[in-house]
């Protein structure tokens, strides 16, 4: 069960997702835009939405994550 930590925004404290398998990017974003912004639909459905454009859309930058502690990768 891989441990995503993903930071965003510059802040200190990451949003933490346990998944039962590994997560695309896409799947990440959503998982981020869900933590910090309960209720949004895009979220759930991006529509054909980029990683980035689902991002910025919700006011989202920066964004970077590990997994299972891992180095640091850039989301956008």
């Amino acid at each position: 069960m891989p441990l995503y930590q993903i930071w965003y925004n510059e802040g200190e404290q990451p949003v933490t997702v346990n998944s039962p398998y590994r997560l695309r990017d896409i799947e990440l974003a959503g998982e981020l835009v869900k933590n910090t912004q309960p209720g949004n639909r895009q979220s759930a459905d991006p529509e054909g939405l980029t990683v980035r454009e689902l991002l910025r859309v919700n006011g989202l930058r920066n964004v970077y994550y590990t997994m299972d502690e891992s180095e640091q990768i850039d989301l956008a």
